[in-house]
């Protein structure tokens, strides 16, 4: 399980960075803002609310035959 988790993070990581290469900017200034976020959020732990949460796209809405019914609805989750 460990094995598969440690794998599933490093692929994570190279898609990151392969994406980040091709346009979304320099991917160690995007490491470092995800690296910030994690350290904030471990401090913040404690009385948190959670709302779980859903809407149905937009574009399920206009063009439904381009978009499938297994992505039609998104789930979030509101941290408070």
């Amino acid at each position: 399980m460990i094995e598969m988790m440690n794998f599933d993070n490093l692929f994570r990581c190279f898609i990151f960075i392969q994406s980040s290469v091709r346009g979304w900017g320099n991917p160690f200034h995007l490491q470092e803002i995800f690296t910030y976020r994690r350290e904030k959020i471990g401090k913040q732990k404690g009385n948190q609310n959670y709302i779980n949460a859903r809407f149905r796209s937009p574009l399920a809405n206009y063009l439904p035959h381009l978009v499938p019914s297994q992505v039609a609805i998104a789930h979030f989750q509101l941290v408070l």
